[in-house]
């Protein structure tokens, strides 16, 4: 359980950094309803890379391990991909580029506490 708090951490400091920042995101015309939505699709993913990838450590076959992290990037990729695509195809010439691009960046943080905590989990075993 504890390895979820950090990416708990993470999403609620975004969580209150969008809300703070919100009036001047939209004044740079900046999607923040996409950001939030964004934010929590990346939160729900690392929850679940990070106990696939945790559940598959355990294992007394080290191929387990590496099947858990192709299977976790592999989910997240798609999963990403697909609401990308729903985004572009739903607002059409009305894509933010400024909120796909925070957006990435905010993935890339993700991403990084999550190898964190993977590290973290691999050193204690």
């Amino acid at each position: 359980m504890r390895k979820f708090i950090p990416v708990t951490i993470i999403f609620v400091v975004i969580l209150a950094a969008l809300f703070s920042f919100r009036t001047q995101l939209e004044s740079k015309e900046t999607d923040v309803d996409f950001l939030l939505i964004a934010n929590v699709l990346l939160y729900v993913l690392s929850l679940a890379g990070l106990f696939l990838q945790s559940r598959h450590l355990h294992s007394p076959n080290a191929n387990a391990f590496v099947r858990g992290v192709y299977s976790s990037a592999l989910l997240k990729m798609l999963l990403i991909i697909g609401a990308l695509f729903i985004f572009i195809v739903v607002f059409k010439k009305e894509v933010n580029k400024a909120a796909i691009l925070i957006s990435m960046g905010i993935y890339v943080l993700y991403s990084s506490v999550e190898v964190i905590q993977l590290m973290k989990m691999v050193k204690k075993k």
